[in-house]
């Protein structure tokens, strides 16, 4: 790896990388495989989600993954759709070009993992060599990889493109705030379709505030490791409550917040593939 990441083996034998400047992690040092797995394929309920799309007819289910980085949440959501007969329709956003590159030809461990990140850097390494915002073959799938700010390239998607499930993985606020920022967590509700799930490590308050302010329902995330909680959010669906002390502060917190009317869940877009 470049010498801009540490290689840092987490507790499910699986590892990750650390910066060398900020030294935040892809993934928790509890396991990274186990966060990636647990956070973001299981809080998303991507099987369930992919049986109920199949029972309605429906063969692809619509990924937005929003920080590509080691690949692991593709990987994972490639494990979760096996055996569904549904298609994964991904489009993953990344902003560190050299960093994918290098992913691409890295195998990596534990073998369950090597299973699934091996169709993952097959995916990078034929994207690598096609026109910018090509699909890939990704397994039974394909990916749609956007190398840039995730913001120029969520603006940059066809107005009508919609999702089954969001994972929000950038780096924390402190070193990526806008990826956080109420604007850009807005325009990702948009994004959102009706059924759909999006999960984050991310507790914070301001975070949920953001999410809510657009229009989703917000609830927190299972315990996954060290971390006693991440954030979900869904247009539409049923999620664990908060405490009722912490869910007046964020209604009463996002009511104070002026949103740009360009911004929120929108009806309108279609469950055609991104072209």
């Amino acid at each position: 790896m470049s010498e801009h990441w540490i290689e840092r083996r987490t507790a499910d034998g699986s590892s990750t990388l650390a910066h060398g400047a900020h030294g935040e992690t892809f993934h928790s040092l509890s396991g990274a495989w186990t966060q990636a797995r647990e956070r973001y394929a299981r809080e998303c309920r991507l099987r369930e989600r992919a049986l109920e799309l199949a029972r309605a007819g429906t063969r692809t289910l619509r990924l937005l993954d929003i920080g590509t980085g080691l690949g692991f949440n593709l990987a994972a959501a490639l494990e979760a759709l096996d055996g569904t007969g549904v298609e994964l329709e991904a489009t993953s956003l990344e902003r560190d070009a050299e960093l994918l590159a290098r992913v691409a030809q890295d195998p990596r461990e534990p073998a369950d993992l090597e299973l699934w990140h091996a169709h993952v850097r097959s995916a990078l390494r034929a994207a690598f060599a096609r026109p910018a915002d090509d699909a890939v073959p990704l397994a039974t799938g394909r990916l749609r990889l956007r190398i840039g700010d995730a913001r120029a390239s969520l603006a940059d998607l066809p107005d009508g493109a919609r999702f089954d499930a969001v994972f929000l993985d950038p780096f924390s606020p402190r070193v990526e705030p806008d990826l956080w920022s109420r604007e850009f967590l807005a325009a990702v509700a948009r994004r959102m379709d009706p059924g759909s799930r999006l999960s984050t490590y991310s507790a914070a308050t301001e975070v949920r505030v953001g999410l809510h302010a657009a229009g989703l329902r917000v609830g927190p995330g299972v315990p996954v490791g060290e971390k006693r909680e991440g954030t979900l959010a869904s247009p539409d669906q049923e999620l664990t409550s908060f405490e009722p002390r912490i869910q007046r502060r964020l209604v009463s917190r996002a009511r104070s917040i002026p949103m740009d009317p360009g911004f929120g869940p929108r009806a309108g877009g279609t469950r055609g593939s991104i072209p």
